[in-house]
């Protein structure tokens, strides 16, 4: 047989679990290479220096991860006790459930990455490890070459591009105290004397805080309680957060499975011939019906008697609504505690984790929904999503409210109206309306944008020339009911288009992909030996951004598709 050789372009937890599948898949002869721009496989960027720093915390157990070839657990009780002091970690007494820093996870993903290359070697597969390696452009002819500064690679077959997080700097590369992103965390952890602004509460705004606060401080217990005392040359140092409707995330709680699962959800048979039943789309109505409220009903029929005949709107409004009614950080005591109770008598809040399979479960159809329903998606239910499941570390929740408790962490209610405006180095105004829809503007010398990663369009592709031939399609829906369309152009809404076939779309950012992660040609054919795992450019089809189950699930279905070929 031929064998048959393979790039993957990227080396960290996608290609981790690219390999895998791969090497379970028994394709016959095949050849990997792994193209990393970094110095170490699995880790990409939030498990490495480059997104962490000794104190981030994972927000991931052990039991949640999906198999590799040791359990995270396992692989701790195995490590040199001095290995895990800086992380302080004690192996001996470490259990499934406890999250552990994310450069740690780190060291435990290049671990599993290198034992599974070994594995394969042991099967027979060649593989080819290029480290320090940043892929500058992807050449397409009879097969593939793959082009590193002035080195070019020829002859692949399949090309599997499993890039992860891009954080450009744009603003940042030419205004001082501007950070389009909080990363790396090493430019933040210095003495800022003087109060910081943060767009947005995500956990991306609590890496923020946590490098922050380290350097400009120190956290303590005093009876029993967690406390922070300021640095004696940050006496002025504050951090103030911009978030929608002043909410913060949740906190972290005991997660059992044994009642819940992906095994649960509509199978891909019955997504097909709802499908078929609804002129080609999915319903998100249908989606949380099935996938929500009816297992709800089976596992915690308390609960689902609450929300019995509550519709997605009406459900999302109820919780946002309950979140609102309280201060964000009574709130966050509230659930730092219940989430502490739920870890101790390990009691699953299971409509929070089911939520989590629900988000999960939207991100493969979601691009038969309808533009409607996008737009539902992305108005009503992502948001919360964001908050619910979330999951803020009960480590990183004590950080927070000791911060605020201290008077050095605030909280401001936004809306989607809020904005940045610089003026100057170190010099931005954070304007928004308050309340009582009067302008407020705030002054800041720092300003950090920690709303997460970004979509980014196809014209920010970084290997022009894999298309330089064919023309790729932008992902985007249909409009099941065209006047709903015209009536939102008519109203000036933007990413709306009237194509030829005199249907109107909802144009969504990044490349449209197929069920088997392939790239859509502008002709409607797709690009059979090319497959497309980087989120940040599939995101219009692909809106979770889901870790590992999403490398896990991908993984397979490209495997799978493999073998056909």
């Amino acid at each position: 047989m031929v064998e048959m050789k393979i790039a993957l372009v990227g080396g960290g937890p996608s290609a981790l679990f690219m390999v895998k599948k791969l090497i379970a898949a028994d394709l016959g002869p095949i050849s990997i290479d792994v193209f990393e721009s970094a110095t170490a496989l699995g880790k990409g960027m939030p498990y490495s220096h480059k997104g962490a720093l000794n104190d981030h915390i994972s927000n991931v157990s052990s039991d949640e991860l999906p198999p590799l070839v040791d359990t995270l657990e396992s692989w701790l009780k195995q490590q040199d006790p001095a290995m895990l002091t800086p992380f302080h970690i004690d192996g001996s007494q470490f259990h499934a459930k406890v999250v552990v820093p994310r450069l740690l996870l780190g060291s435990y993903l290049e671990d599993q990455f290198h034992q599974l290359i070994a594995q394969g070697q042991r099967l027979g597969i060649r593989f080819t490890i290029h480290l320090n390696s940043t892929v500058c452009d992807i050449e397409q002819s009879a097969t593939y070459s793959i082009i590193v500064n002035s080195n070019r690679y020829d002859g692949f077959d399949k090309v599997i591009i499993c890039t992860g997080h891009l954080w450009p700097k744009q603003q940042e590369a030419e205004v001082a105290g501007y950070f389009n992103s909080p990363y790396p965390p090493h430019k933040l952890n210095k003495i800022f004397n003087h109060p910081v602004a943060l767009k947005g509460s995500s956990l991306t705004a609590v890496d923020a805080i946590r490098t922050l606060s380290k350097a400009n401080g120190h956290f303590l217990l005093q009876d029993k309680r967690l406390i922070y005392q300021v640095a004696a040359n940050s006496t002025d140092f504050k951090i103030v957060m911009f978030s929608l409707d002043g909410l913060l995330p949740s906190v972290r709680y005991h997660v059992d499975d044994t009642l819940l699962s992906s095994e649960h959800m509509l199978t891909d048979q019955q997504l097909v011939r709802h499908k078929h039943a609804n002129a080609g789309f999915v319903s998100l109505d249908f989606l949380f019906e099935q996938n929500f409220k009816q297992i709800i009903k089976h596992i915690d029929p308390n609960f689902y008697q609450t929300i019995a005949g509550k519709n997605l709107e009406s459900f999302a409004n109820w919780l946002l609504e309950s979140r609102k009614a309280f201060e964000p950080f009574n709130l966050l005591t509230i659930e730092y505690i219940q989430a502490e109770q739920s870890i101790q008598t390990k009691q699953s809040i299971h409509w929070k984790k089911l939520f989590s399979l629900l988000s999960f479960s939207i991100n493969h159809p979601a691009k038969y929904l309808s533009a409607e329903d996008m737009l539902r998606l992305q108005q009503i239910l992502q948001p919360l999503i964001a908050i619910i499941i979330a999951d803020i570390p009960q480590s990183s929740a004590e950080q927070l409210l000791a911060l605020h408790n201290c008077g050095k962490l605030d909280i401001i209610a936004v809306d989607t109206t809020s904005q940045i405006k610089i003026k100057n180095d170190h010099e931005f105004y954070y304007v928004f309306k308050d309340s009582n829809q009067c302008e407020q503007v705030h002054e800041f010398k720092t300003f950090i944008d920690c709303t997460g990663q970004k979509p980014f369009a196809m014209s920010e592709f970084p290997f022009k020339s894999l298309f330089i031939n064919k023309q790729t399609q932008a992902a985007r829906v249909k409009f099941k009911h065209p006047y709903y369309a015209a009536a939102l152009v008519q109203s000036g809404a933007k990413d709306i288009s009237l194509a030829v076939d005199a249907d109107y779309y909802l144009n969504l950012p990044g490349f449209a992909i197929n069920d088997d992660y392939q790239f859509v040609y502008a002709d409607g054919s797709v690009c059979n030996s090319c497959f497309m795992m980087a989120v940040p450019f599939i995101s219009g089809f692909n809106p979770d951004y889901s870790g590992f189950d999403f490398c896990d699930q991908v993984s397979s279905i490209i495997v799978e598709k493999l073998k056909q070929s």
